[in-house]
């Protein structure tokens, strides 16, 4: 269920499982807050132009833009380290510096296409173009990559200095059939199919002789799908199946092989992890139960074990880093 202003702006939001979010905004229409049920609180700032300059989280992590006469983010800072950026008269990013302060340069051509990058390792890539924009050529280091297009402009196969790489083949829907490249001499592949909705159905892949077209080895993967579209089985070749058992949105509850149950997950109503259940056919016989707890700021507090051996406790800083994780034989 939903909530609204005389401005038509969402104020509230009520989902199935009892959970709210209620939004909150300033005079000129832009989001100022976002508060759950149980208080918690990210708040946002914004300078003269409108531009968001500050996200502060409900554990008071705080994050800052700062942006340049045209709107353009300039640098952003969070945790106390600071990634800036530079622009050409375009409005192109030219130069961008990280938290280690370290460079990265970009060029263009006259469409805006990016054509060479300096890397934050001081490697230089160079990049070329057909007149359509198609990438057809790049470089790396002596590396001389080619690549190649069909009448619909999809990428049919790429060499690397002169040799074959890798290939691509497509049905009358367009959709990916078949991928493979050349390794140690022999041709490995990998077989899609799909049903009418375009969907992954079944997965081969071959080792075969080039020469010959011996199969040296092959193995086959089945794809199931729920009511809901979600992926809900995958079948190996010659090995049980592995079930997916999920709710609502495909929140996962739990997982089988064969039949048989592997895990069983307890959640709470904002669908995170409370328990996890699993060995001895899980469920309420489980040989072993993992519970989790969590801070206000939604962050991992604890993890424990049926075995004092691997419980753990978490410790974060006033900026959102884990800082500690202590049990009971590591501190």
């Amino acid at each position: 269920r939903y909530e609204y202003d005389r401005f038509g702006q969402m104020t509230a939001v009520h989902r199935e499982e009892g959970i709210s979010l209620y939004r909150h905004y300033d005079n000129r229409g832009r989001l100022t807050s976002v508060k759950d049920a149980q208080g918690r609180e990210t708040r946002y700032e914004y300078n003269a132009a409108g531009d968001l300059t500050a996200v502060i989280t409900p554990d008071g992590n705080r994050s800052e833009t700062q942006y340049d006469a045209w709107g353009k983010a300039v640098s952003t800072t969070q945790g106390g380290l600071t990634r800036s950026m530079e622009y050409d008269a375009a409005g192109r990013v030219i130069s961008l510096t990280n938290e280690n302060g370290s460079h990265s340069d970009f060029s263009y051509d006259a469409l805006d296409r990016l054509v060479q990058q300096g890397g934050f390792d001081g490697r230089t890539q160079r990049y070329h173009y057909d007149l359509t924009g198609k990438l057809t050529q790049s470089e790396d280091e002596g590396l001389i990559t080619l690549w190649h297009y069909d009448a619909s402009d999809r990428i049919t196969h790429r060499t690397v200095n002169g040799d074959p790489a890798e290939q691509w083949q497509y049905d009358e829907h367009g959709w990916l059939t078949t991928l493979s490249h050349t390794s140690e001499g022999h041709r490995v592949s990998v077989h899609y199919g799909y049903d009418d909705k375009g969907r992954l159905t079944g997965e081969r892949q071959t080792v075969e002789n080039p020469e010959t077209g011996e199969l040296l080895w092959h193995h086959e993967t089945g794809h199931a799908y729920n009511e809901q579209g979600l992926a809900n089985r995958v079948t190996p070749d010659s090995l049980p199946p592995v079930e997916w058992l999920t709710y609502g949105s495909g929140y996962l509850a739990g997982m089988k092989l064969g039949g048989t149950p592997l895990l069983e997950f307890t959640r709470d109503r904002l669908h995170r992890e409370t328990v996890r259940s699993f060995g001895s056919m899980a469920g309420s016989n489980a040989a072993y139960k993992l519970t989790s707890t969590y801070t206000p700021a939604g962050q991992l507090q604890s993890q424990h074990l049926n075995s004092l051996v691997y419980d753990r406790d978490y410790g974060w800083s006033d900026n959102g880093d884990l800082v500690r994780i202590s049990g009971p034989r590591q501190t």
